[in-house]
């Protein structure tokens, strides 16, 4: 990609990402941890990518930079055919993003499905279970007891 192609580029996916336009040209280390976040993420999204690994790409934004990144994501998967890796803690951005959720366990997948599938496999009686609760089910945990281990 030419020099003034990637930089439109960056200044489309970062418009797109909620950036502050008079922070656009700030040394990174000026910038907040969130404004940081979306630059990361506009980078991963510049050469749009039909493979793309993302690790809680959310994590410390606000909650309109969260809602304009999954719109983001969302709007990349469909006009590219992207195909979108994300680990996340965040079982609601899981199910808004994902077509098909894995729950690991201590490394292993220990369920893999739809959303909807996974709900249905811990469904008790008529009530249908909460990712969160499909989580704990299967895991046999809390999603905060992680933090020290």
């Amino acid at each position: 990609m030419r020099p003034a192609a990637s930089e439109e580029r960056a200044r489309y996916i970062l418009g797109r990402l909620g950036f502050d336009k008079g922070k656009i040209n700030s040394p990174m280390e000026e910038l907040s941890r969130g404004m940081q976040q979306k630059v990361a993420i506009a980078r991963g999204f510049l050469s749009s990518p039909v493979l793309l690994l993302l690790d809680e790409p959310t994590t410390g934004l606000d909650p309109k930079s969260k809602r304009d990144v999954e719109e983001f994501m969302k709007q990349l998967r469909e006009e590219h055919d992207a195909t979108i890796l994300l680990t996340t803690h965040d079982m609601g951005e899981a199910e808004g993003l994902c077509d098909r959720i894995a729950i690991l366990d201590k490394g292993k997948v220990i369920a893999f499905d739809t959303g909807d599938g996974l709900k249905a496999m811990c469904r008790k009686g008529d009530a249908m279970p909460t990712l969160e609760e499909v989580f704990i089910e299967l895991t046999g945990r809390r999603l905060d007891s992680q933090e020290g281990e």
